[in-house]
């Protein structure tokens, strides 16, 4: 019986160590597999990471690319719940599966806003949805890396259990057998025990070294104390070309190319069970990776383990992108600034600032082209390096024409190296190098359509060159257009400012002027004339020549005024200013203005007026005027009637009686006209302007010009003002009421009317009266700003703002040119502006005018504003305002002012 037992025992110990080896070995397999699944899991969430950069990339370089969003999405997927064409098991971390759901749920946000940007949004939003997305990558890979640690370390506990349990059963036997053989058997069996548990033990060693060696990223493991590369997998060896022969490798020799530790080295960093993410750009192959370091057992003592993870093309690709949409920052700073910036040249030096800093140039500057000529108008200057710009002036361009044409042609010049010119074009190389120039890149500026100057960068970073020509080719479209649109501007101001027909200031300097004066401390003397007889001479002879009375009367006072303040503010009125002068030197000069007149063939008006202070200007202006108009009025009771001045028609001057006024308003002798507007387009009737006539007692129509200046006078005109309104929406409510379809009909009033503080209420009580729309309703304000010293501009502001939120349409007239002002347009929004009459008299052989006129109709345009042309009378006028834009017309080609009934007849049919 014993020997059966010993004989079991020593059967019993062979077995159970092949149940531990097949165990063992099964296990092993196991690992392995596991650990080739995790680093496969590890390796598509690398490819993931890598293909959402590029995928990025592409989108914004508006390149779509939804196969790999269809790929990617496919690898999300099988990391999620396994694949079979990818190889995928499913990793069972809570965690892991945690963030992976994270990363699908910003893969779908990082996909909807391609979608988006696609469609034209922001590119900013999807550049930071992609960082996050690739910190989350990070995070995710490091959860796996946790996980397949854990998974080892777990393999290795369950191992040595195992093993430790068949050994005890093994030792049990042995002991058994032992006791019952001999001691020699018993201390062989141990001996062999020991060699199987050695073979195994490296067996598992080589089986867990082999997933390590697989992998594409490069591995390796080193001494924390020494720095001796313990293990290098073959990935690291072919990439570093490791010589396995060596007996000691250090791993900042073989790896950095270093003679000493890395001063970066992250051993001192390092925790148990925790990875250490960081990335470095390596010196020896020059390609950057993402490094995860982490504490490791290895061989009985502790070591540093790196996986390298080459990340080269996703970091370029990164910078680039960084680049490009710093590129379009300063590209929207660039614009920014010449449209902010009313100052061109300052506006255009801060643009070669922000060029020159952007491409590492040491200066960067703007040329333009004069004839025969070239002259340097902005320059930015690196620190240190002196300004060019006072030396490059006026500088024919002679032997230099070759630049020219080869702008013209090729739209930029590049000189990447300014010696290689020394010897094929001397001339350009001395002027060059004088400045220290070594590189150069240019581009031209055009304006219509042919190159005018040059935009250029001196000494900037080779390596940019071929990104600074399509830059500046793009900036110097804007330079351009602010450079054109600074000229059509200064052309504006000074047509706004200046009186083309006399070369004197205009009522928009004037109200300028005496705005700024109203704070001086010096005298003023005032001078108001009027040139007695323009209508007779415009009336007898025709408009050119009282343009030539106009001229040589301008010419009188220019030669015997010592002053360089002369205003035109109307058709033959003039204002002369004298500051700081005493008041007998203002009545000499005042005496030798009418000297030279009386000695002259001319006949004009005077009114004068000095103070010692300037702040009331505008009153001792009014008393200027109304002795010029007493002057006139003098003259002209000695000389037939006419029907320009508002003292002139005694035989109208019955008009002034209230009662007479009245008594004539009820017997309708004041007769409504309608005057209609026209869409240019297809000749429709879009509206009409209501004007006055009066019928006298033998029943002829007289002229407003002849009645209007004697009700001015005595502020009976409010009346007229209010009658024409009254029957204006008297008529539209009988239109409607007989069903037609209703049409704005523009009123005039005059400034005494309003500026009254009741006329919105009269307005509303009228238009409410008759039930009338507002809309359909638009006043007209006829001389508010022909009249200065009757215009208070913040006055007429708030009434301009209160007849608009009554809901009527507000209306300017006479604009053109000669009245145009730019101060109130820039205060109040109107709704109509109508181009003055004496405006476009010479709009068929004036280029200017036209000029003007296109840039009155971008004008209103870009303001929401109606241009409506006065005084149209025949075809050719009519195409070129079509031409330019205008879209309403009024004048004697479509009809004169009728009668209503008229009216209705013609255009309510």
């Amino acid at each position: 019986m014993r020997k059966a037992v010993a004989k079991l025992g020593g059967i019993f110990v062979p077995v159970i160590l092949c149940v531990a080896l097949i165990i063992t070995a099964f296990m092993s397999l196991d690992l392995i597999d596991d650990l080739q699944g995790n680093a496969r899991v590890i390796n598509y969430i690398g490819i993931v990471r890598g293909a959402t950069q590029r995928l990025i990339k592409k989108e914004l370089n508006h390149v779509p690319d939804d196969e790999l969003i269809q790929s990617l999405d496919h690898i999300l997927s099988g990391l999620s719940s396994g694949s079979d064409d990818l190889d995928l098991r499913r990793l069972e971390s809570k965690e892991f599966q945690t963030l992976l759901i994270e990363m699908k749920e910003d893969w779908e946000d990082i996909k909807t806003q391609i979608y988006a940007y696609r469609d034209g949004a922001s590119a900013q939003r999807l550049y930071e949805l992609s960082e996050d997305y690739f910190e989350l990558a990070n995070d995710t890979v490091f959860k796996a890396e946790e996980y397949s640690e854990q998974t080892v370390q777990n393999a290795r506990k369950a191992l040595v259990i195992l093993n430790t349990i068949f050994i005890v059963m093994a030792l049990g036997s042995s002991v058994f057998t032992f006791y019952q053989e001999k001691r020699r058997w018993k201390l062989i069996e141990a001996e062999k025990e020991n060699v199987k548990k050695s073979e195994q033990l490296s067996k598992q060693a080589q089986e867990l070294l082999a997933p390590m060696n697989e992998i594409s990223e490069l591995m390796y493991v080193s001494d924390m104390d020494t720095y001796e590369l313990l293990f290098v997998n073959e990935a690291g060896k072919k990439i570093f070309q490791v010589d396995d022969s060596l007996p000691v490798q250090k791993c900042y020799k073989v790896l950095q190319g270093f003679d000493e530790p890395c001063t970066f080295c992250t051993n001192k960093l390092l925790k148990m069970n925790e990875t250490y993410s960081w990335e470095y750009t390596n010196p020896i192959i020059n390609k950057h990776y993402l490094l995860k370091d982490r504490l490791i057992e290895w061989d009985g003592r502790i070591a540093r383990m790196e996986i390298a993870f080459d990340i080269t093309e996703a970091n370029e690709e990164k910078n680039e992108l960084k680049r490009r949409l710093e590129r379009d920052e300063i590209r929207l700073a660039c614009v920014r600034e010449l449209y902010n910036n009313r100052d061109i040249k300052a506006a255009i030096t801060k643009v070669m600032e922000y060029i020159g800093t952007l491409f590492l140039a040491e200066r960067a500057y703007v040329f333009l082209f004069q004839g025969d000529y070239y002259s340097n108008i902005a320059e930015w200057c690196k620190e240190g390096v002196p300004p060019e710009i006072d030396n490059l002036q006026n500088i024919p361009i002679g032997d230099y024409q070759v630049w020219l044409d080869e702008l013209e042609k090729y739209k930029k010049v590049v000189i990447n190296d300014v010696e290689e010119m020394k010897d094929t074009f001397p001339t350009g190389y001395e002027l060059l190098s004088k400045q220290g120039i070594r590189n150069i890149v240019w581009v031209p500026l055009m304006k219509n359509g042919k190159v005018s100057g040059s935009m250029g960068l001196d000494n900037q970073d080779l390596d940019m060159a071929e990104t600074a020509v399509p830059f500046m080719q793009t900036v110097q479209y804007f330079i351009s257009l602010t450079m054109q649109r600074n000229e059509n501007e200064k052309m504006l101001f000074e047509l706004s400012q200046i009186d083309k027909l006399t070369s004197f200031y205009n009522r928009n300097r004037f109200i300028q002027d005496v705005s700024e004066f109203k704070t001086c401390k010096e005298s003023v003397g005032v001078v108001y004339l009027d040139i007695n007889g323009l209508k007779e001479i415009n009336d007898s002879f025709g408009h050119d020549a009282g343009d030539d009375l106009i001229k040589e009367c301008a010419g009188i006072m220019k030669r015997s005024a010592s002053s360089n303040h002369l205003y035109r503010i109307g058709g033959d009125e003039f204002v002369i200013l004298y500051l700081d002068m005493t008041e007998e030197c203002f009545y000499d000069s005042v005496q030798l203005l009418k000297d030279e007149f009386g000695n002259s063939k001319y006949q004009i008006a005077i009114g004068c007026k000095w103070s010692e202070a300037c702040s009331h200007i505008q009153d001792i202006i009014k008393e200027a005027d109304e002795l010029m108009y007493a002057d006139k009025k003098r003259f002209y009771q000695g000389h037939h009637a006419t029907g320009r001045y508002r003292h002139n028609n005694d035989i109208l001057k019955f008009l002034t009686d209230p009662d007479v006024l009245i008594e004539n308003i009820k017997n309708h002798n004041f007769k409504v006209y309608l005057q209609p507007k026209i869409e240019v387009e297809d000749c429709r009737m879009a509206g009409a302007e209501a004007l006055i006539r009066y019928q006298d007692e033998n029943g002829s129509i007289i002229e407003p010009d002849r009645f209007i200046p004697i009700l001015e006078d005595t502020y009976f005109i409010s009346k007229i003002d209010y009658y024409v309104f009254e029957e204006v929406c008297k008529n539209l409510s009988a239109w409607s009421e007989q069903g037609y379809s209703l049409f704005t009909v523009s009123s005039n009033f005059s400034r005494v009317t309003f500026m009254d503080d009741n006329f919105v209420k009269k307005t509303q009580a009228i238009s409410d009266k008759y039930q009338i729309k507002r809309e359909f309703l638009e006043i007209v304000i006829t001389d508010i700003i022909d009249r200065f010293n009757c215009t208070d501009l913040d006055r007429l502001v708030t009434r301009i703002d209160q007849i608009r939120k009554a809901g009527y349409k507000v209306a300017m007239d006479d604009f053109g040119v000669d009245s145009l002002n730019l101060t109130l347009l820039s205060l109040v929004k109107l709704d109509v502006l109508k181009i003055d009459k004496g405006f476009l008299k010479g709009i068929i052989s004036n280029k200017s005018s036209r000029i003007i006129l296109g840039a009155m109709t971008k004008m209103c345009d870009e303001m929401g504003i109606q241009l409506i042309a006065e005084g149209i009378e025949d075809e050719q006028q009519l195409n070129i305002l079509k031409e330019y834009g205008v879209k309403t017309v009024q004048g004697f080609l479509f009809s004169r002012p009728i009668e209503i009934s008229e009216f209705e007849a013609k255009y309510m049919i």
